[in-house]
């Protein structure tokens, strides 16, 4: 196992540990002089990986040489340790081109867990380089070796490098649901490396939330088990990771001596890069106390380091601190200096990983192309060796199944149309019902609105004359009046009565069709001026079953009326769509939504008969809700 860490500049992305998983093959009793000397020279380049990331791939060269074209799981563990030791110097093409290669001849020679561990750094290689999309979908296809090959640990470890690449892109519940899986595969592998990386990225993860407080626990759980597993590089990180809460919370003070603590241990075990992202930090915190000539130290010193490791990424983050260390000191020409050579830096770097990305390309299709031929040739092979038995064992139960096979085939073909006509009885059944009760409904409705308006209007109007008839010697002026006040009720009531018969047979439907009736519905949305309504018409170039046109502009006045009632929206979009098949309306708000439980105590009234209304013409209601993202409703029906 090896984990590699970037360092954290202030007020940038936070830094997150990720887990790499490169093997090496151990010597066996019997080998031979020359595979000793390899495994000799493979123990020392991995010794120097950190520090000297070119020297240690001379001597991986060199043991290259000491090896037989048969010794497979050496080529490849050489190919991933190149790989490394270019990522170490932030030559993501270069690192990818050796990954790749390490993946293509373990596909070749049908090494699963080397494709997996391929995978996995190719996903690392692409995460750091900024191609996410790739990166995600290398840990994806890692993830499915581990699991074929039940190999918790690490499958625990690149679960958890998915949730690094998740906080990257913010995705903050998917990055927890993938640290909470890892977590557990930690666990059961009692993985303690693993599980102090995993309290350090649930820092991290906090930490980019703004929870500072949850962040210094989990970062303290880190420390505390790096500590117990006296794992260094480990310790090292968490301290960096501790400076950049404390420099974001601009306290500088405590954010220099983390990171000095950091540079301290990165520097008792050699790990130049981890050293030199620790005096980054470090010169980043001087920079901010006023201690401008320390600053420059710390920076001159992490320059010397990338230089050391031949590295342009860290060049670029060196001369990115130079150009603000100057730009303080008033010297404005060496400030402007420096940023263009990051400038210059940055591009360069760019423009490697695109060159390559084509190539990068070409090679992982070659290698997923050995992958299934060699899934092919396993396959055949087992066919080939299973075969005799296979066709022994076919003629044997051949006959045995066949009877009872008719025979259940038989009683399951009865049994499945006695069910199916059950459930179609009862479908129709609750049809039926539904439709009833909705019919009650609008009878209900409409006597309401006859009683108490249509009744109430006129009992006035009749009030108002039996008060004349009665009282036969009221004033001529308190006839009028009351005679004013029956002839006033009489005409509310005829008003009233227009309405209740517009309700019932809508006149719009008739003059116009449905496009135009409920092109004028929505313009009748727009008269007033708190909802915004729009329309859209597709495909209704003719005419519509009345009963179909009936049913859609019910729907849509009921889900009209609903929006204007209950979601506090501003804007109502209505469009109807008409095709071949099928007739679909969709009307959606930007009001406050609800959720799945709403959904439910929402099925009765309204939406209950506009569901009934649609399903008896054979068509579906589907409603799309969620709270403060507004309301979807799509009604399709066949055409």
């Amino acid at each position: 196992m090896y984990r590699l860490q970037k360092h954290l500049l202030p007020l940038k992305v936070v830094k997150l540990v990720l887990l790499f998983t490169f093997f090496i093959s151990t010597a066996s009793a019997g080998l031979q002089t020359d595979k000793e000397v390899a495994d000799s020279l493979l123990s020392q380049s991995w010794n120097i990986l950190a520090s000297n990331p070119a020297g240690a791939r001379e001597l991986a060269s060199t043991a290259l040489l000491h090896i037989t074209d048969n010794d497979t799981e050496e080529r490849i563990t050489i190919l991933s340790l190149t790989g490394i030791s270019y990522f170490i110097q932030a030559n993501y093409a270069k690192a990818s081109d050796y990954h790749l290669k390490a993946l293509r001849l373990a596909a070749e020679s049908k090494k699963p867990i080397k494709i997996a561990n391929a995978y996995n750094n190719l996903g690392i290689v692409n995460f750091r380089s900024g191609n996410l999309k790739d990166a995600l979908e290398m840990y994806m296809r890692a993830l499915e070796y581990y699991n074929d090959l039940d190999d918790e640990r690490k499958k625990a470890n690149t679960l958890n490098n998915i949730g690094v690449l998740y906080t990257t892109i913010n995705n903050y519940p998917k990055a927890l649901h993938h640290f909470t899986l890892a977590y557990k595969g930690f666990r059961k592998t009692d993985d303690n490396m693993g599980l102090a990386a995993y309290w350090n990225n649930l820092g991290s993860l906090h930490f980019k939330q703004n929870n500072i407080d949850s962040a210094f626990f989990y970062l303290n759980n880190a420390i505390e088990l790096e500590t117990k597993t006296n794992n260094s590089f480990g310790l090292s990180s968490v301290y960096s990771e501790v400076a950049a809460v404390h420099f974001f919370l601009e306290d500088y003070h405590a954010a220099l001596d983390y990171y000095q603590r950091s540079c301290s241990i990165a520097f008792q075990i050699n790990h130049s890069y981890q050293q030199a992202g620790a005096l980054l930090g470090s010169a980043n915190s001087l920079l901010m106390l006023g201690n401008i000539e320390p600053a420059l130290s710390d920076a001159a010193m992490a320059m010397d380091i990338a230089d050391q490791i031949d590295t342009d990424q860290l060049r670029l983050e060196v001369h990115s601190l130079y150009s603000q260390i100057f730009e303080e000191k008033g010297d404005i020409d060496s400030s402007l200096k420096h940023l263009r050579i990051a400038v210059e830096l940055n591009d360069s770097i760019f423009d490697k990983s695109k060159i390559h990305q084509i190539y990068n390309q070409e090679i992982l299709l070659l290698s997923q192309t050995s992958e299934i031929q060699n899934l092919q040739i396993l396959s055949k092979d087992m066919q080939l060796s299973r075969k005799n038995t296979v066709i022994m064992l076919i003629s044997l139960a051949f006959m045995l199944t066949l009877a009872g096979s008719v025979l259940l085939y038989y009683n399951y073909h009865y049994r499945q149309i006695a069910r199916h006509q059950k459930d179609i009885a009862e479908l129709t059944e609750k049809k039926s019902r539904a439709a009833v009760e909705a019919e009650i409904q609008e009878r209900k409705r409409i006597g309401l609105e006859l009683h108490d308006g249509l009744g109430q209007r006129l009992s006035l109007a009749r009030l108002s004359m039996s008060t004349i008839l009665q009282k036969s010697n009221l004033p001529d002026n308190k006839k009028v009046e009351l005679l004013e006040t029956a002839i006033l009720a009489v005409d509310y009531a005829f008003s009233e009565l227009r309405d209740i018969s517009r309700n019932l047979t809508p006149s719009p439907l008739t003059r116009g069709g449905l496009a135009d009736a409920l092109r004028k519905l929505a313009g009748q949305v727009n008269q007033s001026s708190v909802i915004k309504a729009r329309s859209e018409f597709i495909g209704m170039n003719e005419p519509l079953d009345d009963l179909i046109e009936n049913a859609i502009y019910r729907s849509a006045q009921e889900l009209i009326n609903n929006v204007i009632k209950h979601a506090g929206a501003t804007e109502i979009y209505l469009q109807l769509i008409k095709d071949e098949k099928e007739l679909t309306l969709i009307v959606e708000d930007n009001g406050r939504g609800f959720n799945e439980n709403d959904i439910k105590l929402l099925s009765g009234g309204g939406l209950k008969g506009i569901r009934s209304k649609i399903e008896n013409l054979g068509g579906n209601l589907f409603i799309d809700a969620f709270p403060q993202r507004g309301t979807l409703v799509s009604i399709i029906i066949p055409a």
